[in-house]
């Protein structure tokens, strides 16, 4: 009887020769060197080395990863790693094994993702892997109902598990090259694909931000650094690129004064070339940033000129800090979780004082509703800190009515108003999202803990109509319209109502004029739809329907 065995636990086998007394039989152990690694180092290397530079014709998967498997283990892959005929192994930069063990990783990831119920698990190929390399597997005298041999046949029954086991086995070759068992890495969307990229120092939340921007927005590689545009932003030519985020904190232009002395973004992006350029993005939108020598701020949204300020609105909004358009007094209402706002903590501003915490959002809960899986509507309650996404809104001179195209906005807007610490825009955007909610609660006090205090409980009180406030009455009809007191005015004079309060909503030209005005005409065809006696069809285009008629009809019978 014969067996073959190749290494043994304690790393070498010695030659002897042996007789058993018992059983009278001699046992004889012969070793031989031709296994020895650099004999196989040099074999594969004269074979790399006679194909003079010439990728393989061979497309084969399983028989370049075989190759590459090799290339790996005995030290080859950079110098003869572009003989593989590997699509994926040819987009990667060359002897960056990180970056490859991160690209095998993820096809491993993919593979098991589709296989979910497969009884072959990467964990069971890796075992495998480890036993057949310390103990030669010989079909004699091997145990055909052991694990090993249940997993072979399995193997076996797919073709496509020998990518699989190769996959497996070049990731564990790699783990041990890089002293790693999982690469940290960033994923980025760059000309419509992903890609990976392994920085010098990692962070989780940098590489979330990264890929939830580069997803949303359109961003470039052009000679191996990322842009947006015509902005350098990472260079990732180097092995393991410096890819960070920034803080940058604005100033109000004006020499207005409020509670928030100034504000700071975070997750800034720094252009290539320069130190001085910054780009942000924000609900869609991106700001370009550019400070110069002497400490100015130049700031672009969308390439139009706007500055940090902090405006008058009127007495119910107060003052608030907000982004306004050089050329002309509208204004901009940024809500992200991104912009931090350093508020004064002292007098009046102070949290005790106050009565209030940055989690107020958080007590306020809402009636959503959702469609489920049936196609019925079901309702659930949600705590506004759920809800809260990135918006725009833009608030038009002289006027500065609020004017929101989503609930959502308002939702955000509440959030704005807690942070700046603004108890009236705070009243005013919780009075319009009351009126488009299907209901809405707080919680004052929870576990004998008081949760909402002082000015901030009594505002909810007197949005949600649970007690009244002489005060507040006077400081917020103004924003709104109320047409019962003009029920008795003639239809024409009535029109003239709907008109002036809906040229309120307008943006104001150069000469000081509204932008849209209703037209006689379109007073007058407004006339005859509300005074028809049958239901009145008319086309969505022409005329100034959309923009005009409309908008009037939706405040004649929902004001």
């Amino acid at each position: 009887e014969m067996d073959l065995a190749l290494a043994t636990t304690v790393g070498h086998v010695v030659p002897v020769v042996s007789r058993e007394k018992p059983r009278d039989r001699n046992q004889l152990v012969l070793t031989d060197r031709v296994y020895e690694h650099g004999h196989l180092r040099a074999l594969l290397g004269s074979v790399f080395a006679a194909a003079n530079g010439v990728r393989f014709k061979s497309d084969n998967a399983v028989l370049n990863l075989c190759l590459l498997s090799l290339m790996l283990d005995f030290g080859l892959y950079d110098e003869h790693a572009g003989l593989l005929n590997l699509p994926w192994l040819q987009q990667l930069q060359r002897g960056d094994k990180r970056q490859l063990q991160v690209a095998v990783a993820n096809m491993i990831l993919e593979f098991d993702k589709k296989n979910t119920a497969d009884a072959v698990t990467r964990t069971k190929l890796e075992q495998l892997i480890w036993e057949a390399s310390h103990k030669f597997l010989v079909n004699k005298g091997f145990p055909t109902h052991s694990r090993q041999n249940e997993l072979l046949g399995q193997l076996n029954c797919d073709p496509a598990y020998a990518q699989h086991l190769l996959l497996c086995k070049v990731n564990m070759s790699l783990c041990q090259i890089n002293k790693s068992v999982e690469v940290d890495y960033y994923k980025v969307r760059c000309n419509g694909e992903f890609r990976t990229v392994i920085p010098r120092s990692f962070s989780h939340t940098t590489g979330e931000y990264l890929e939830e921007i580069t997803r949303r927005y359109a961003f470039s590689e052009q000679e191996g650094v990322i842009t947006y545009g015509a902005l350098r932003l990472f260079d990732l030519r180097p092995m393991q690129p410096e890819i960070d985020l920034y803080r940058v904190r604005l100033d109000s232009a004006t020499a207005v004064q409020s509670m928030v002395k100034c504000i700071e973004i975070k997750n800034a992006l720094r252009a290539v070339d320069s130190e001085r350029q910054y780009l942000v993005f924000i609900a869609d939108n991106a700001l370009l940033i550019d400070v110069a020598d002497g400490g100015g701020v130049s700031i672009r949204i969308n390439e139009i000129a706007v500055e940090m300020s902090t405006t008058f609105f009127n007495r119910a909004v107060s003052f608030v800090p907000c982004f306004k358009y050089s050329d002309s007094e509208d204004v901009i209402l940024f809500a992200s979780r991104n912009i931090h706002y350093l508020v004064d903590s002292g007098g009046q501003f102070a949290t005790d004082y106050y009565g209030m915490k940055h989690e107020l959002i958080e007590c306020i809960k809402s009636e959503e509703v959702f469609i489920d899986l049936n196609d019925e509507h079901v309702f659930k309650s949600l705590k506004l800190s759920e809800l809260l996404t990135e918006s725009k809104t833009v608030l038009y001179f002289p006027d500065y009515l609020l004017q929101v195209p989503s609930r959502q906005e308002l939702v955000n807007l509440l959030d704005l108003a807690i942070h700046v610490r603004n108890l009236s825009l705070f009243i005013l955007v919780f009075l319009y999202l009351r009126r488009c909610s299907v209901q809405l609660d707080f919680i004052a006090k929870e576990n004998d803990v008081v949760k909402i205090a002082g000015p901030w409980k009594e505002a909810i009180l007197y949005t949600l109509n649970k007690a009244a406030n002489e005060h507040y009455d006077s400081l917020f009809q103004p924003n709104f319209f109320d047409l019962n007191r003009h029920e008795r005015l003639p239809l024409r004079d009535f029109i003239e109502v709907l008109c002036q309060n809906f040229c309120r909503y307008q943006r104001q030209t150069d000469d000081g004029q509204y932008q849209i005005v209703p037209t006689e005409k379109q007073k007058a065809f407004l006339a005859r739809i509300l005074c028809a006696e049958e239901c009145f069809h008319f086309s969505e285009v022409g005329s100034g329907k959309t923009k005009v008629i409309l908008p009037l009809l939706c405040q004649a019978f929902l004001s």
